[in-house]
């Protein structure tokens, strides 16, 4: 047994690695992504990679213990004490699986990344300081913490979704202080010790509150709602009729790159090639975006559905955003309020951490629209069903569970 200053000391070090390494993992992989995004604009020919990438993730799954294996799922199951440790090649893998599958025009996202990079080096480091195994869970947490703060720029929201992220509807007190040092420390260093830039949103401002108000903001959410529950459900359609083929794994992969390029070749999937960043204060600044916002989703879904690697968030920003931004013309609210809505609702709803989308709301969008922010990834939280971005969530006994998975 430790003594409580072995115990503090144990902290501040993991508090430290975790904040360094998670912070400089994450800068290392969007100044990657930076370069591939605009390289691949210049080489358009390397969509024709697709089924060659496809064969290789294909490939690393049928390998015993492969980190193509792992993901969030397994991050958040350890958290919650169902699965033994976590391999320290998942972030090397999933850094590299990322970079690929946008280089060669995979419409994924960054999110996933930095969650699994952050969980994967804080657990690791934690096993070399031999802690004891809630601290490891609390490290956990908090890795996942400094990896989405740091990609987006939002430590008080990365804080919240490492503690929500395992379990909807609970809060782990004793993971305040790691997650809390962590995401505010990996923010730092990516920031000023690496010079990250994230995009600038603008302030959000509110109509004036009536009845009718909060009956567009809960057809808002209801709206948002549907539109996760129509991509959760495709995208695991696609996944598990993929995975059930009945053919060899090399088929499988070239079959999985051949239907991706073959979309992109269509030119209403053009600007649904790849992350898709450039397009993300699009939504603010216009409502003409519906047909963006369905050919997101239908790219998003194949890409990940087919076994490509990276995140959901950017993508579902996109979506989001670009999904209520057009419903301006149906429901009489300012155009940026709409997409700051889309923006961080259909995400966080579908995460089912609806505390973290009220706190990265006012980062990204400022304070007044806060209440908005909430109630919105409510609704989407329970009309996108039980199950949303990540499958093995546990719920805690206290909240009320939507009636379908």
């Amino acid at each position: 047994m430790k003594s409580a200053s072995q115990l503090w000391l144990s902290r501040i070090c993991m508090g430290l690695a975790t904040s360094f390494l998670v912070g400089s993992a994450s800068s290392l992989f969007l100044w990657g992504l930076e370069k591939i995004q605009v390289f691949r604009t210049e080489h358009i020919a390397l969509l024709y990679c697709l089924p060659i990438l496809g064969v290789a993730f294909q490939y690393l799954s049928q390998l015993p213990n492969s980190s193509n294996k792992l993901g969030t799922n397994d991050l958040i199951n350890r958290v919650n004490q169902k699965r033994e440790d976590i391999s320290w090649t998942l972030g090397p893998f999933i850094l590299l699986g990322t970079w690929l599958s946008q280089l060669f025009g995979a419409s994924v996202g960054r999110e996933g990344t930095a969650v699994q990079m952050g969980g994967s080096i804080a657990h690791q480091f934690s096993q070399w300081l031999q802690l004891e195994e809630f601290e490891k869970r609390d490290w956990l947490q908090a890795g996942m913490a400094a990896g989405f703060a740091s990609v987006f720029g939002t430590p008080w929201a990365g804080c919240l979704f490492g503690l929500e992220i395992s379990k909807v509807g609970h809060l782990s007190l004793r993971g305040i202080f790691p997650c809390l040092i962590s995401a505010f420390g990996a923010n730092w260093v990516s920031l000023h010790v690496w010079g990250t830039n994230h995009t600038i949103y603008p302030n959000i401002f509110l109509p004036e509150i009536n009845g009718l108000f909060w009956l567009k903001l809960a057809c808002i959410g209801l709206f948002l709602g549907l539109i996760g529950l129509i991509y959760s459900r495709l995208e695991s359609i696609i996944s598990k009729s993929f995975a059930r083929l009945p053919i060899h794994y090399i088929l499988k992969g070239i079959l999985g790159g051949l239907i991706l390029l073959l979309i992109f070749q269509f030119p209403y999937f053009q600007e649904s090639i790849g992350l898709g960043s450039s397009y993300l204060l699009r939504p603010f600044e216009t409502g003409d975006t519906s047909n963006f916002a369905l050919s997101k989703t239908l790219a998003t879904s194949l890409s990940l559905g087919l076994g490509f690697k990276g995140g959901e968030a950017t993508p579902l920003f996109l979506i989001g955003a670009h999904a209520s931004s057009a419903l301006h013309e149906i429901i009489s609210l300012p155009i940026p309020l709409l997409a700051a809505l889309g923006f961080t609702c259909l995400y966080t709803g579908l995460a089912k951490t609806p505390l973290t989308s009220m706190v990265m709301g006012i980062e990204l969008f400022g304070y007044e629209a806060w209440f908005c922010f909430f109630i919105c990834a409510l609704i989407v939280m329970y009309i996108s069903g039980k199950n949303g971005i990540f499958k093995t969530q546990a719920w805690a006994n206290w909240v009320p569970k939507p009636l379908y998975s």
